[in-house]
């Protein structure tokens, strides 16, 4: 056994040694330029991270350094002016707080609420979802049909395409190697028009098997202007420019309809994967369009459908945002340095290696082994903690950026003593707890849903713990658990 374990120490040093890589972190677009032809094509630009972190880890992504642009104030922050200008640094949770959004761009909204999960959305970016370029990307369809155009910067200047133009291929876009992607550009729509996005997974937070937007322009029941766009089924989201000339200038019936959905499956190219079926996607892809067009035209016809944040505000941008902020950043060794952040209400600190992750540093450093590993890719929620009251995956958060940063984990939730935390007892007294693996994520999801909203309803709790999955249970005591931490935490309620 002692040989077994030293080969297992051996297989951990190597792993370690393998997904070593320099990590950047520069303040100004201009530094990330010079990085980037510094090293010559051997880095890679990292915005969340919630891709190509993943694809290190399953070394379907080489690169001897990332260059992260989380700390660029420039390419972060949202602009409502003559239509919505983004950065393409801006969070996806941002995007989803932004109520003028949900109203005047429900197609974009819709998409949003409806992409990976809370904790990837905290940290995901609106431009790396775009320049991941994956043919389900969910932000890509209603941008296309919302006419979205979006600026990239380079050493050799700035330049703008429309959107559609910008994708190439599965992962391929028209940026090159030291460009970056700084903003993304919506036009205002017009009073009658309307616009809507419908996505098929196999599960809540599961990539697109189709993904589908619609925009039109009505006068009455006649469709003056017509945008659709698919996502998943063809190598780069699809623009059905045939089908659009369809409807334009058409009154819009059910035969009319049947007929669009006929042709929009023949003007894909799907394949099949693990998720679906080629004939699957075809059948699936008519239905969606002729769906959002239905539900395109209520919208342009003042049938809006409500739509809210299931949280208050998003602090994000401010001293305490978990991208940027008022933080002194150590660019000295790229591989190793010493971080200094409060941990559990305590100012800590501690060296850590490039390629490590916050779950790597609280679990073996800090010995905090309340917070779990499962998938490692950001989709089981066992490893959730707070960064700066914000829920994050803590498998795909680089310990390099914890610097000014404050984190909360389970254990830093119990009370003097050994008291539990309200939302701990309404877990233990409701039932929600069973193997107990997952109940730390779930515990740390919930804390970030009252903190933001005190009185949530079943529905909103749903979607705050949509990325914390449990193999035990229905969820139905979980819900349960939570609307009685809820209350307790509101009126001090005990057992019941």
């Amino acid at each position: 056994m002692k040989n077994a374990g030293a080969f297992s120490r051996r297989l951990i040093l190597l792993e370690d040694y393998m997904l070593r890589y320099r990590y950047f972190q520069p303040e100004t677009l201009k530094d990330a330029f010079n990085l980037m032809e510094k090293l010559n094509d051997n880095a890679r630009y990292i915005a969340g991270g919630t891709d190509i972190l993943v694809g290190i880890k399953k070394r379907a992504v080489k690169t001897d350094a990332l260059i992260s642009l989380r700390h660029i104030d420039e390419l972060r922050g949202i602009q409502l002016d003559n239509g919505i200008s983004i950065g393409s640094m801006t969070v996806f949770r941002e995007i989803e707080a932004q109520q003028p959004i949900a109203q005047n761009f429900p197609a974009l909204w819709d998409a949003v609420t409806l992409l990976a999960n809370p904790q990837v959305r905290n940290v995901a970016t609106i431009g790396g979802n775009i320049c991941n370029a994956a043919p389900s990307a969910d932000s890509a369809p209603p941008l296309i049909v919302l006419g979205a155009s979006v600026t990239i910067e380079g050493p050799g200047g700035s330049r703008s395409i429309p959107i559609e133009e910008f994708f190439i291929g599965p992962g391929k876009t028209k940026l090159n190697s030291y460009e970056v992607l700084t903003k993304i550009h919506i036009p205002p729509m017009d009073e009658d028009m309307g616009c809507a996005f419908l996505k098929m997974g196999r599960l809540a937070q599961d990539i697109a098997i189709v993904n589908a937007s619609a925009l039109v322009k009505m006068e009455g029941d006649v469709c003056r202007k017509c945008r659709l766009a698919v996502g998943a089924v063809a190598p780069v989201p699809l623009r059905l420019r045939k089908v659009e000339q369809l409807i334009e200038g058409q009154r819009v019936t059910d035969d009319l309809l049947n007929e669009i959905s006929q042709m929009t499956e023949r003007e894909i190219s799907p394949i099949t994967d693990v998720r679906a079926t080629e004939e699957y996607r075809r059948t699936v892809s008519g239905v969606l369009i002729k769906r959002a067009i239905k539900e395109a035209i209520k919208e342009a016809k003042g049938e809006k459908r409500k739509r809210r944040p299931y949280f208050g505000s998003f602090h994000s941008l401010n001293e305490n945002s978990i991208y940027g902020g008022n933080i002194k950043i150590d660019n000295g060794d790229p591989f190793r340095r010493t971080v200094h952040f409060k941990l559990n209400g305590d100012e800590v600190y501690f060296e850590v290696q490039s390629h490590k992750m916050l779950l790597h540093v609280l679990r073996d450093n800090f010995h905090l082994t309340g917070t779990k590993e499962g998938c490692g890719e950001g989709e089981c929620g066992a490893c959730t903690v707070l960064v700066n009251g914000v829920s994050v995956n803590s498998c795909l958060y680089p310990a390099f950026e914890l610097d000014g940063k404050s984190v909360t984990t389970i254990e830093g939730l119990v009370q003097e003593g050994t008291k539990l935390h309200p939302i701990q007892e309404a877990f233990v007294e409701k039932g929600g707890v069973q193997c107990g693996f997952c109940t730390p994520g779930m515990i740390m999801s919930t804390k970030a849903l009252l903190d933001q909203n005190p009185e949530p309803k079943p529905s909103d709790i749903r979607t705050a713990i949509s990325g914390n999955l449990c193999r035990c249970t229905g969820y139905v005591q979980i819900i349960e658990s939570i609307m009685h931490a809820s209350k307790k935490i509101r009126t001090g309620v005990k057992d019941e």
